[in-house]
């Protein structure tokens, strides 16, 4: 049975949900500079013990986000290869256009989605992990 965990920081938390997918949430009016980008990133890197995962972001309450701290995330997690897929949550229009433009300028690595559905984000992201963790095994 997987030990549900939370780590929260300033700018927003991170939890582990299930096997397999993290779950991050920002909280309101956070504008997200290089700092809290590592930090972020040290954070999934703690919860998920640097095993493969997919990770669903709630950007919804995200006031902005610098370019260098966009470009740092896109860089490490590509790098770093453990991220398998990213679902975006939003109902925000700016956020909305902060997830769009990091996909349209960045290219991750790695399969990116914007929704505005967080029980479909999840299960996109559930799925997700399933099939790439499924690939690997096979090979």
């Amino acid at each position: 049975m997987m030990l549900k965990r939370t780590v929260r920081s300033d700018f927003g938390e991170v939890s582990v949900r299930e096997t397999g997918v993290l779950f991050a949430r920002v909280y309101p009016d956070i504008t997200i500079d290089i700092k809290r980008a590592k930090e972020y990133h040290s954070l999934v890197s703690y919860l998920s013990k640097n095993r493969a995962h997919c990770t669903v972001i709630d950007i919804t309450n995200l006031k902005e986000m610098s370019s260098e701290a966009r470009t740092h995330l896109q860089g490490i997690s590509s790098e770093w290869g453990k991220t398998l897929a990213v679902a975006l949550i939003t109902n925000s229009f700016t956020a909305k256009v902060i997830g769009n433009f990091f996909l349209s300028v960045n290219k991750p690595t790695y399969p990116v989605k914007v929704f505005t559905d967080s029980l479909e984000a999840h299960l996109w992201a559930r799925q997700q992990y399933r099939k790439r963790v499924s690939r690997k095994a096979s090979y």
